[in-house]
């Protein structure tokens, strides 16, 4: 079963306990269940898309808990994976993908970012407010071997980027 939580709407301001949005889950590549959390700590709403019934949630439900990792708390203590549990986890990802967007293409514009030994390293530019040929080149003089992040297709530099900073 594969499982996608798509059509995903966050409510920053009025998320407290818990991540407050509306999203779908498709199950299979069919959109199946729609899924909200008001922001307040409470579990999630789940609730089947016609053609579908809350039979095919509890499957859904029942699949999650049977095949996706367990996960522990700080006590040590193991519980399943159910679709509450799931759904929080890909709104995590979801969040930290779009943060790391945000914060890859505003140090995109005064940095060079880079790998070396392992570690994303910068080069700063102070008051840069747009990258020159004479940065890209200073870069490749100091550092003629290795590769820019900056020179690379943008959905593989922020792999790499997402990769170290998280």
């Amino acid at each position: 079963m594969k499982l996608e939580l798509k059509k995903i709407k966050y409510c920053k301001w009025m998320s407290e306990e818990t991540y407050c949005f509306n999203a779908v889950v498709y199950v299979d590549g069919k959109a199946m269940i729609e899924v909200s959390n008001e922001g307040h700590g409470g579990s999630n709403s789940e609730w089947a898309i016609k053609p579908f019934t809350q039979q095919d949630v509890d499957r859904v439900n029942d699949w999650c808990e049977k095949n996706l990792p367990k996960w522990k708390m700080h006590d040590g203590t193991e519980h399943t994976t159910d679709l509450e549990i799931w759904c929080g986890e890909e709104m995590s990802k979801y969040l930290d993908n779009k943060y790391l967007k945000k914060d890859f293409k505003r140090d995109l514009k005064s940095k060079i970012l880079f790998v070396e030994n392992k570690v994303l390293r910068q080069i700063t530019f102070k008051k840069c407010k747009a990258l020159t040929d004479a940065h890209f080149k200073y870069f490749k003089s100091k550092h003629p071997n290795l590769s820019a992040l900056n020179f690379m297709p943008q959905d593989k530099a922020f792999k790499i980027y997402a990769q170290y900073m998280k």
